[in-house]
């Protein structure tokens, strides 16, 4: 085998890998990613529409890069780096030649986006930079954690940092051409070792990215993932959680009463949700809001800052309590398909709705728990945005009503078994609708408007959905019909 053939099968595994029997969702994200291009160029000045296209271009070589990566930590199979000579160098060479281009592309796409005028060397170190944080992240899952938990704390640590920014700007503009030398050497360093040759440590570590992968794919299908599968301090923190979810299931089984539609189907939804109950999804948020404000609150107190200085951290903290509050909602009807073999015998439970009305039990429980995460998530970042004078959002709350009518309200009976379309579409839409809603208020409609349009184009999605609920086949069990 040649040497262009053998590093294009490492390269290349992640596509020939793919699903061929759904193809369905890359062609509708190519489509989409066409369709804004285009309309880009059409509805844009020429210079925009141009950068619109080139930012597009960006984003998919960062996201092609993170597959490879991804792709390159999974062949670096410990029991064949230790048996194949030449494996794991060529993994090596093959991830250097994948920073490279990436280095390169991303390089120049940003030249085109940004002022050219001196900024060729800091463009090449912050691409390069990026390419490495993205293929250690796909080595280590936390970075991205740390790097969502770090963004807003960056104003904070400004004034600390302040000596050393101003060192190293100094050295910059005395030696730039050997600092940047110097960074691409590093960069590359660390690209070399990220792949293990083989041993006790490599073995653990794999086994912790295998079942790290199966939980991402579980993700993907709608399916919840057991806490250990995100390591060992994941599973420790949620282990008090348990005990809580664990002494109030007691309780709502000691209180039982098949007499009451309301205990019978409170029962039911701890089968029907399973670790997207409501009650789970609570303990998970809390636990984070919790690590997030103790480690604001010590950072303001040890560094004398006061709050505000973690303001221009916002947008990152409102998108990740969104996706906290509003995403697992999203995923209710998905999560039903998991428990459909338990739903049928559900059904012969004493006091158990029938037809339309167990169609109808099934709707309130997913309004129910949407009404109260969307309350919730909605005052924080109402508050959050307020402060910060940040329309994108006030308009997240705003976009998840229409969302949450529309697929909370769907055909169980018909449902097919969740895929990655399937699962993610809400989200894609959620955040399409964000984006209308800003666009909307950045050309002058007032938010005012927005706030009374919005919940009533939902409240009618609603009313529409619920009387096609009523005349669709009984909810459960799920998919009986597809």
């Amino acid at each position: 085998m040649s040497t262009a053939a053998r590093y294009s099968q490492v390269l290349l595994a992640f596509w020939r890998q793919r699903d061929l029997n759904a193809p369905l969702g890359r062609r509708l994200v190519m489509a989409l990613l066409v369709l804004i291009g285009m309309t880009g160029l059409i509805a844009l000045p020429p210079e925009t529409g141009w950068l619109l296209v080139a930012g597009l271009l960006l984003l998919v070589g960062l996201g092609v890069w993170l597959a490879v990566c991804g792709s390159l930590q999974e062949q670096n199979h410990p029991t064949t780096a230790r048996t194949m000579p030449g494996h794991v160098r060529t993994l090596r060479r093959a991830a250097l030649l994948g920073w490279t281009l990436c280095t390169g592309l991303s390089t120049l796409l940003l030249w085109a986006i940004f002022p050219p005028s001196g900024t060729a060397p800091g463009l090449l170190l912050t691409c390069g930079f990026i390419a490495v944080f993205l293929l250690w992240s796909s080595r280590m899952v936390w970075l991205w954690l740390l790097f969502t938990l770090m963004s807003p704390l960056l104003g904070a640590f400004s004034g600390w940092l302040a000596p050393a920014a101003q060192a190293l700007a100094e050295l910059w503009s005395a030696h730039t051409a050997a600092m940047v030398v110097g960074g691409l050497l590093i960069q590359a360093a660390l690209v070399v070792l990220a792949f293990d040759a083989g041993g006790a440590r490599h073995r653990d570590r794999y086994a912790r990215q295998t079942l790290m992968r199966s939980a991402m794919r579980l993700q993907l299908d709608g399916r919840p993932a057991n806490a250990a599968a995100w390591g060992r301090p994941i599973e420790w923190m949620t282990r008090p959680f348990g005990a809580v979810v664990d002494a109030w299931q007691r309780r709502l089984l000691a209180r039982a009463d098949n007499g009451r539609a309301a205990s019978v189907m409170a029962r039911a939804h701890v089968v029907l949700h399973g670790a997207h109950h409501w009650m789970y999804q609570l303990m998970g948020i809390g636990t984070l809001a919790s690590l997030v404000l103790i480690a604001f609150t010590a950072v303001s107190l040890v560094m004398h800052v006061p709050l505000k200085a973690f303001l221009p951290g916002a947008f990152g903290m409102g998108v990740a309590i969104a996706s906290m509050g509003f995403n697992p909602v999203f995923a209710l009807p998905t999560a039903l398909w998991e428990s459909r073999r338990e739903q049928a015998l559900l059904c012969l439970v004493p006091g158990m709705p029938r037809g339309v009305a167990l169609s109808r039990a099934v709707a309130v429980g997913h309004l129910c728990n949407a009404a109260g995460a969307w309350l919730g998530t909605s005052l924080v970042l109402l508050a959050l945005g307020l402060v910060a004078s940040n329309r994108w959002l006030l308009c997240l709350p705003l976009a998840a009503l229409p969302v949450m009518a529309v697929n909370l309200t769907r055909r169980t009976a018909t449902m097919r078994a969740p895929q990655v379309l399937t699962t993610v579409w809400p989200v894609l839409a959620f955040l399409a609708l964000t984006g209308a809603l800003y666009g909307l208020s950045q050309l002058g409609v007032p938010m005012a408007l927005l706030a009374v349009a919005v919940p009533a184009l939902s409240v009618g999605l609603l009313a529409w959905r619920w009387r096609a609920l009523e005349r669709a086949p009984t909810a459960l069990p799920v998919g009986r019909l597809s």
